[in-house]
């Protein structure tokens, strides 16, 4: 067993560091409250080729997380969507390609990016808080983020299918918000759509921890 006394002075302030990750609001859902649905269901975008939409909101006392449908077709071989971006789309939305070698996986401005934006002029992007490692739990962003907090996806010869989970800190304030997407890959230029904050609010309100 060791003991703090036993570690140098420059490790001692790691000890319990890995449990202070979990408990840091703007990483991430809590593992220890039962969050509450708001009720919002709502298409982002509809193209010939691509659908986004707003599936579920889960709200928490610090934060909400976003659940993003995204779905692609293609008609037939000879479809417009280019056979590139079809090989690209499996990785598009997080700048990872599958086949790629590492230094083809960097992200372009081309691939799917989602961001927020609030009356107040404050606004967020996933590119702006991509994962950027471990950092010191004390080390405070300046808010608000929208961070990729997981996903899955599935695909074949016509169709690619994606469920994106997004977490915004902190929980928005009570009135109207912009979700705002950007794929330009898709031909989808920058698209908005009005979130109500309040119906978070609420929402939060109705969040349990699972321990008192």
């Amino acid at each position: 067993m060791v003991l703090v006394a036993d570690l140098p002075a420059d490790l001692a302030h790691l000890v319990g560091y890995g449990e202070n990750m979990n408990t840091v609001a703007w990483h991430g859902p809590p593992s220890d409250v039962l969050g509450h649905p708001a009720p919002i269901q709502q298409f982002v975008t509809r193209t010939d080729h691509a659908v986004v939409a707003l599936q579920q909101v889960i709200a928490f006392p610090e934060g909400c997380s976003l659940t993003l449908r995204i779905a692609v077709r293609r008609n037939s071989p000879r479809d417009s969507l280019a056979e590139s971006v079809w090989e690209r789309l499996h990785g598009s939305h997080t700048g990872r390609h599958f086949d790629a070698e590492p230094t083809d996986a960097e992200p372009t401005d081309a691939d799917l990016k989602f961001g927020v934006r609030f009356p107040d002029g404050s606004r967020a992007t996933t590119v702006d808080h991509a994962f950027r490692g471990w950092a010191h739990p004390t080390d405070r962003p300046e808010p608000p983020m929208l961070i990729e907090a997981g996903g899955q996806s599935s695909s074949g010869d016509w169709r690619y299918d994606s469920d994106q989970l997004l977490w915004l800190w902190p929980l928005p304030a009570p009135g109207p918000f912009e979700f705002v997407i950007e794929w330009q890959k898709m031909g989808i230029d920058i698209t908005a759509t009005t979130l109500d904050g309040t119906a978070i609010a609420r929402a939060a309100e109705q969040a349990v921890p699972y321990w008192s």
